[in-house]
C-alpha cells in the first residue's frame, strides 16, 4: 500500500511577496520529499495568472497554482497601539487591543489535469 499523500494534498505555504517562482520550487521540493518522482513539463512563473507550471507525476499531469488558498489567523491592532507593545501584552496573557480574525493567504498546490476523451 502507498502511504504517500496524494499530490493534490501537498500544500506549500508561500507568500504572495515570495512569488510564483519560489512557490513552484517549494511545492516541487515538498512533493519530492514525500517520495514522488516529479518531472517538470513546463514553467509559467513569468506569465500572468496564478499558474506556476505543469508537472508529470508517475504518468499523471498536474498544474501547479499559486494563489489565495489557505486560512491564516490574523491579529488586528486597535488604532494607535504599537505592535511591540501588543506582542509584549500578548506574551503575558493579555489580548486587549487585538482583534483576531481569519483571512486567506497564498499557497501553492497541484490540480489534476483531467482530459475528457
Amino acid at each position: 500500500m502507498d502511504n504517500r499523500p496524494d499530490p493534490i494534498e501537498i500544500i506549500a505555504g508561500v507568500s504572495e511577496v515570495d512569488g510564483k517562482h519560489r512557490a513552484f520550487e517549494v511545492w516541487l521540493y515538498k512533493a519530492n520529499k514525500e517520495g514522488w518522482a516529479v518531472t517538470v513539463e513546463s514553467s509559467s512563473v513569468d506569465q500572468p495568472g496564478d499558474g506556476c507550471g505543469v508537472v508529470d507525476i508517475e504518468g499523471l499531469r498536474y498544474r501547479i497554482r499559486h494563489a489565495k488558498r489557505v486560512r491564516q489567523r490574523v491579529g488586528i491592532l486597535s488604532a494607535g497601539q504599537h505592535p511591540i507593545a501588543a506582542a509584549v501584552s500578548q506574551s503575558v496573557g493579555s489580548s486587549d487591543g487585538i482583534t483576531w480574525t481569519w483571512e486567506f493567504t497564498h499557497a501553492a498546490w497541484a490540480e489534476p489535469m483531467i482530459e475528457d476523451h
